[in-house]
């Protein structure tokens, strides 16, 4: 059973839902890019915690450049 949760971001919306044995609870990300066009990303808990690290450096003006 899926369950949308709260979102501070405009157009973003957020979903939790059980990803199976291996993954667990997970995170949908969507984003409404309009005229009925979406994009997702699903990340499981460790996989958001890494990632909201990354964003909050982002945000920061902390970011790194990839080297690959």
């Amino acid at each position: 059973m899926a369950t949308d949760l709260k979102s501070h971001a405009k157009n973003v919306s957020l979903t939790r839902f059980f990803g199976g044995h291996d993954r667990g609870v997970c995170v949908q990300v969507t984003v409404d890019n309009g005229a009925l066009q979406f994009d997702h990303v699903s990340l499981t808990r460790a996989q958001a915690a890494a990632v909201a690290a990354d964003l909050l450096d982002f945000a920061q003006g902390r970011e790194e450049e990839s080297l690959i």
